[in-house]
């Protein structure tokens, strides 16, 4: 879907996402890579997933709240708990690549929708603001 610029940057790092979601699936059937790919994902997640759930977390979610929009906000909030915690535990990597890839269609498909169709315009330059401001990744691991 064509994205507007201020959220264009965040729906892009859907696709390293996906790769990242994909490459787990791969692992998961190899059982001498799993822990190689915990630590990969674990160095993207710092690097790359963590600041983007921050921009959301921070500036979509009490958006959509004000909106009305409770169980966008509540379902935003729990992925990205339940993502946390799965990067945490170092538990199973087909359910964090399952997660993922759910949170990310969730948010192409119904949450971002909502964002560009919805937001007041200073609450978009807000997040086109927070997405310049992170760290320039070199490599996104493609």
């Amino acid at each position: 879907m064509k994205r507007i610029p201020e959220i264009r940057d965040l729906s892009e790092d859907h696709h390293h996402g996906l790769v990242l979601a994909r490459r787990a699936r791969t692992a998961a059937r190899a059982a001498d890579r799993v822990e190689a790919a915990w630590a990969d994902i674990r160095a993207r997640f710092e690097v790359e997933i963590e600041p983007h759930f921050q921009i959301e977390d921070d500036l979509i979610g009490p958006p959509l709240r004000t909106l009305g929009e409770v169980a966008l906000a509540s379902r935003l909030a729990t992925d990205h708990a339940a993502l946390r915690a799965c990067v945490t535990d170092g538990g199973n990597l087909e359910r964090f690549a399952a997660l993922l890839e759910s949170h990310i269609r969730f948010e192409e498909r119904e949450l971002f929708e909502v964002v560009q169709d919805r937001f007041p315009q200073e609450a978009l330059r807000a997040i086109g603001d927070a997405c310049r401001q992170r760290p320039q990744r070199e490599s996104r691991g493609q």
